[in-house]
């Protein structure tokens, strides 16, 4: 199967809107039919797809070239605008690509569900038994902070098998130490404490060999739960065999997002996606909002699995204490086979790097370029292109714009 990219064109000829898609995104493309406006599928494959169903109609190039993807085949993508899509053209009948999507999923015994901007969520199924998770929250002071964090996390998670770790490295003052004190006496708490200095991947590392959970969630200290079903939605991800980390959706405080997955080699580095988007707006073809793989999510609110975890050699606490150990993890997922995925309906606050501060201001900014070059020799993110951006969108803009 070979699909491109695709724009619009007016009643004018004026061509507009151009999509410029990533490469074949298995997760993606049960939330959004990317490929059968512009596909080129071998007959024979075409054939062995048939009969398509009644209920397909509406959808039912997108009925078959899923049927084809399953089939285990080659898909690859041609990146450049081969369709020009009249206006007026009915592309999509949204009724049809629900059924079709949701047959798709049936014998995994997943359903499906309407998602924004006229995209499906794909509910996978959650083990009958819920396996424990362990909550990891490093701190230190900030009491205001790691309260909000606490307080709403036992108090609106509807996952119900969970433990909290607090990592405590250092904290002095006594508003902090008497909240910890008074969190000692609910079961799902332990406290411990990591008393060298401030190193993001070593504080996580000795947290997860302490978990007692079969997955870890790593959780900063500065964010807030405001969904009930945060992890239920993460965990759907995190227990698939495939799958390797889970990232959630991210927003700052004033409802714009943070994060909405990393796309790697933007700014030579890596970038988090869509950042400053409003919630409410679509944003570029509703990327922000669609279940998808992604090479890499942040740790800011992270679920994977611990034996995982502790297969690709945890964080690198020596080459990246603290900036881009999230990234580096995921890639080493990547490499090992497994999938990491933007889970957009995990929806958290996150008041970004209130804690540690500004990686850039002049006290950080030696460890932070030491840390860049060790990303960047390790993974070649100079000159990466990501592929699930695309090489004709700017690698220097958090925004998908397209590259002049």
């Amino acid at each position: 199967m070979l699909f491109g990219d695709q724009d619009m064109l007016d009643r004018r000829g004026k061509r507009h809107s151009p999509w410029f898609k990533p490469l074949w995104n298995a997760e993606m493309v049960l939330a959004q039919d990317y490929i059968s406006a512009v596909c080129l599928l071998e007959s024979r494959t075409a054939k062995a797809c048939l009969p398509l169903l009644d209920a397909f109609a509406g959808a039912a190039a997108f009925g078959l070239l899923l049927s084809a993807s399953a089939l285990g085949g080659k898909v690859t993508h041609v990146p450049h605008v081969l369709c020009h899509i009249p206006d007026e053209t009915l592309l999509d009948d949204y009724a049809a690509r629900l059924f079709v999507v949701s047959r798709h999923v049936a014998q995994q015994g997943a359903k499906v569900l309407a998602g924004p901007f006229g995209s499906v969520v794909v509910s996978w199924p959650l083990p009958e038994r819920l396996p424990l998770v362990s909550i990891i929250v490093p701190t230190r002071d900030k009491v205001d902070l790691l309260k909000a964090c606490i307080d709403s996390l036992l108090s609106l998670t509807a996952y119900s098998n969970f433990e909290v770790i607090i990592v405590d490295n250092g904290s002095v003052e006594k508003e902090t130490l008497d909240y910890m004190a008074g969190l000692e006496s609910d079961h799902r708490i332990r406290i411990l404490n990591y008393e060298q200095s401030y190193n993001f991947s070593a504080i996580n590392n000795f947290a997860v060999e302490k978990a007692n959970g079969t997955f870890v969630c790593l959780l900063n200290n500065d964010t807030e739960i405001i969904k009930a079903d945060w992890l239920c939605q993460m965990m759907r991800q995190a227990v698939r065999p495939a799958v390797g980390a889970a990232g959630a959706k991210l927003l700052y405080g004033d409802g714009t997002i943070q994060h909405a997955g990393v796309v790697v080699g933007m700014g030579q580095a890596a970038g988090h996606a869509h950042r400053f988007l409003r919630a409410d707006q679509p944003g570029y073809f509703g990327q922000a909002h669609i279940m998808r793989y992604s090479s890499a999510v942040t740790a800011a609110c992270l679920v994977v699995e611990k034996r995982k975890f502790e297969a690709v050699g945890g964080f690198d606490a020596n080459g990246l204490a603290i900036a881009f150990n999230d990234v580096d993890l995921c890639l080493k997922l990547e490499k090992a086979g497994w999938r990491n995925v933007y889970v957009p309906h995990a929806i958290l606050i996150h008041h970004e790097s209130i804690s540690r501060g500004n990686d850039l201001a002049p006290e950080h900014i030696e460890r932070y370029m030491a840390e860049l070059a060790v990303l960047q020799e390790r993974w070649g993110t100079k000159d990466y292109v990501d592929p699930l951006h695309h090489p004709k969108l700017d690698r220097s803009c958090e925004e998908y714009v397209i590259r002049l």
